[in-house]
């Protein structure tokens, strides 16, 4: 097995930050070596928590959400987040710039958490993960009848053209209010 799979199988059996990092230590990884894989696990832990969210949608789970098995399909959730993504920017006004820039989404990271169901609605969480140069990173929560059922977190690129545009002071001091705290 290699040291990469060894790693995903203690970060989805370790209960804790506490536990992943003891069995990281097993395995002769110093606390530096297992740091990416432990922020990657906190960050989730985080994203899961509704009361860090400053901004809030909803969106309606579709019969055509699930899969034959009855739950609703992961496809349909990674939907539900994207819906999130939008309307925090549509909601501040970064979907539609009038001096000549775009934005990309660059990459999604989803961990889902929790089954779903048809009918009802989920809560969609959303605020600020990091603000790069020319990127930013939003993460999100997908809450249904009061559980995480996943978390997400989606970089967007800004872009002039075809090349990458710095975010200058204007906007990233009004991305900073959505800031999500620890991050």
């Amino acid at each position: 097995m290699k040291m990469g799979d060894m790693v995903s199988v203690i970060l989805s059996v370790a209960k804790d930050l506490w536990a992943a990092e003891r069995c990281f230590a097993a395995l002769g990884m110093t606390r530096r070596m297992a740091l990416p894989y432990t922020r990657a696990m906190s960050r989730d832990k985080r994203l899961q928590d509704r009361s860090i969210y400053p901004h809030w949608c909803t969106d309606t789970v579709r019969f055509s959400d699930q899969d034959a098995a009855g739950h609703v399909n992961n496809v349909a959730i990674c939907a539900y987040l994207e819906t999130a993504r939008l309307t925090f920017m549509r909601d501040m006004g970064l979907t539609t710039a009038t001096d000549g820039t775009r934005g990309i989404s660059a990459g999604m990271t989803v961990s889902f958490l929790a089954e779903s169901h048809w009918p009802g609605q989920v809560e969609l969480g959303t605020g600020m993960v990091k603000i790069g140069t020319s990127s930013l990173t939003v993460g999100s929560g997908a809450f249904k009848d009061g559980t995480c059922i996943a978390a997400a977190e989606m970089t967007v690129v800004r872009l002039r053209g075809k090349t990458p545009h710095p975010i200058d002071g204007a906007l990233r001091a009004k991305l900073e209010k959505y800031l999500l705290p620890g991050f």
